[in-house]
């Protein structure tokens, strides 16, 4: 199994491309980032977007036996040509009031 194909049947995440894994302190680092083609304004919800930088987020999710696994994001920072806001995407498999910190 590949591990695009876990980040999809494991976690749910169909929308996001594999970049890397790494192993820190025992802990699995998985690196993911939006799939280009999914890439839309969180606003108005347009496709039509300008990327305009990146800020990386870590997340737990469920581990993998006795290692802890976290999801490194690269969260886009879209300028949308409809609606003129400059916005980070959308992030659908996080809760946006928690954050968790680094190991």
């Amino acid at each position: 199994m590949s591990l695009q194909s876990l980040l999809y049947h494991a976690f749910g995440l169909k929308d996001q491309d594999y970049l890397k894994t790494e192993y820190e302190s025992g802990n699995v680092i998985i690196h993911i980032q939006t799939k280009a083609d999914h890439l839309c304004c969180a606003g108005c919800k347009s496709k039509d977007v300008i990327r305009k930088g990146v800020v990386e987020r870590r997340f737990r999710t469920v581990s993998i036996g006795l290692k802890p696994v976290f999801l490194h994001a690269r969260i886009q920072r879209l300028e949308c040509r409809t609606c003129g806001q400059t916005l980070q995407e959308e992030i659908k498999y996080a809760d946006e009031k928690k954050s968790t910190p680094e190991p």
